[in-house]
């Protein structure tokens, strides 16, 4: 889920108290400095110097500037944070170290930009907002240190290029989803806590929204050279981010070029988009698929709506998609086959049951027969007994003929569910 903090009042003032007509004189850059001073308050506490001052404002004119301009402080108060997760069947821990200085300059930093000509929240607009989390700052080399890392756990275990995709997708999947901030947000409330966080963040606190772990996952693919994109399902339903990691072309998502990835909860593949929690907004790994030993209640799931593309990057392409694929497709061809012959057994079950009945009330009436010595009567009822008798062994030996393939098919749909939606 993300969250919007844009700065459209102040804009507008600004266009109309000082856009009338551009003079160029030194009275006239006092005057815009001034009126940039007086924006101020629509970005949280970020420290700039006067080259990033002047950008701001002609940013805010609609000029093409450079990055505004923030330094990171020297590193102080450490603070040694272990990541745990799972891949492959397999558990791993990472401990990095991150900087109570860095955090606080990053909480201070900007998390809105100005609505532009349009005075929407257009893809133009997005991009630029995504571009404001997903920029480098000079100096912190907290993504230049954790890529590699993973990358090395990764080749310690002999991963592909592919697994590796995953690895990270593991990694951050496995970071806590910030439920309490959703939750907030939904009440209507748009305070610090409630803001969206950069990468830094998410890191320092372990936790974050979808937004905030897709800016995380998308600059980690980013820093090993796969190409990645951002997701964006910008409907008020939906009000969701995912990544797009680069694939081949015939197997991507929403014929973008990128494959979906969903950050908001453990297990879910890459490729597979799934439906969100209508409580949680938390994705769920078993609804693209369907999970044929748990029934999820109607519309507890909602499946996401539109999406815009952006930020799309070129780089190393993630090809694990087309056996992702494969075991999809065989899944469910196994559960259409399950359902089915669930409902054969069921039916034929039916079958068995009532010729058990019928049966049993021959059996009675043959012994009382035999009791009243009516024996001629007693032999014609006798072939009536074996006719059915032989039919009601005929579909018992169906039934478990039934049950033999309908308990192998669901052995290899557990056995291959079991890796496919493993955390």
């Amino acid at each position: 889920m993300f969250s919007l903090h844009t700065s459209e009042r102040k804009t507008q003032s600004l266009r109309g108290g000082i856009i009338v007509r551009v003079i160029s004189s030194f009275l006239s850059l006092f005057v815009l400095v001034v009126a940039c001073l007086a924006l101020s308050d629509a970005f949280r506490g970020v420290s700039l110097d006067q080259a990033g001052l002047r950008s701001g404002v002609a940013e805010m004119l609609g000029v093409r500037v450079s990055e505004t301009v923030a330094t990171l402080p020297a590193a102080a108060d450490p603070k040694l944070v272990r990541f745990e997760w799972k891949y492959g069947g397999h558990t791993y821990a990472l401990d990095e170290t991150f900087y109570g200085s860095h955090y606080r300059f990053y909480r201070s930093l900007p998390t809105g930009i100005p609505l532009g000509d349009t005075g929407a929240q257009d893809r133009t607009w997005w991009a630029s907002l995504d571009a404001l989390f997903l920029r480098t700052i000079e100096g912190d080399m907290a993504i230049s240190r954790l890529a590699p890392a993973l990358r090395e756990l990764g080749q310690a275990q002999k991963l592909s290029d592919d697994q590796l995709v995953e690895f990270v997708a593991a990694f951050v999947q496995a970071i806590p989803y910030d439920q309490a901030k959703t939750d907030r947000r939904e009440q209507g409330l748009s305070t610090d806590a409630e803001k969206v966080t950069y990468p830094y963040e998410v890191l320092y606190d372990q936790k974050g929204v979808c937004q905030d772990k897709s800016y995380l996952a998308y600059r980690l693919l980013q820093e090993l050279g796969y190409g990645v994109a951002i997701f964006l399902f910008p409907d008020p339903a939906d009000n969701h981010m995912a990544v797009g990691v680069r694939c081949p072309a015939q197997y991507s998502n929403y014929a973008s070029g990128y494959c979906f990835l969903e950050t908001t909860g453990t297990g879910n593949k890459i490729g597979m988009i799934p439906e969100l929690s209508a409580a949680t907004r938390v994705a769920t790994a078993d609804i693209e698929i369907g999970d044929i030993k748990t029934d999820q209640p109607a519309g507890q799931y909602q499946p996401l709506g539109r999406v815009e593309v952006i930020n799309a990057i070129e780089g190393k392409e993630y090809a694990g998609i087309v056996a992702t694929i494969k075991t999809r497709d065989e899944l469910e061809r196994l559960r259409t086959s399950i359902a089915g012959y669930r409902r054969e057994l069921k039916t034929l079950g039916s079958t068995v049951e009532s010729e058990e009945s019928t049966l049993e009330k021959y059996r009675d009436k043959l012994d009382k027969l035999k009791r009243q010595e009516r024996y001629e009567d007693y032999n014609d009822l006798v072939e009536e007994y074996n006719d059915l008798a032989a039919k009601l062994k005929k579909h018992i030996a169906a039934y478990n003929a039934l049950v033999t393939k309908s308990n192998a098919a669901i052995q290899r749909y557990n056995t291959l569910g079991n890796g496919f939606y493993a955390d």
